[in-house]
């Protein structure tokens, strides 16, 4: 059975090992080191930016992996 979509806020990430401020994740997806939000809460162009757990948990173990091969010694782009 499929895990129901959770909903994560900016302040939401902290949970999850993320404790960085907006401005700093705004840089990473703007150099593309961190995903894009998922979308918005609202219609308004003001209205808080929400990323799906999922998207979130897939950058944590994309990014273990990355570590992991760089502690190994190869390269961070090995499958």
């Amino acid at each position: 059975m499929p895990r129901p979509l959770k909903v994560l806020l900016r302040d939401d990430l902290s949970s999850k090992g993320i404790p960085w401020s907006r401005q700093h994740i705004n840089r990473k997806i703007e150099d593309g080191t961190f995903p894009p939000p998922d979308g918005r809460t609202g219609d308004s162009p003001t209205a808080p930016r929400f990323w799906f757990e999922e998207t979130i948990d897939n950058y944590l173990r994309d990014r273990a992996k990355k570590m992991k091969a760089m502690r190994a010694g190869a390269s961070p782009d090995t499958s």
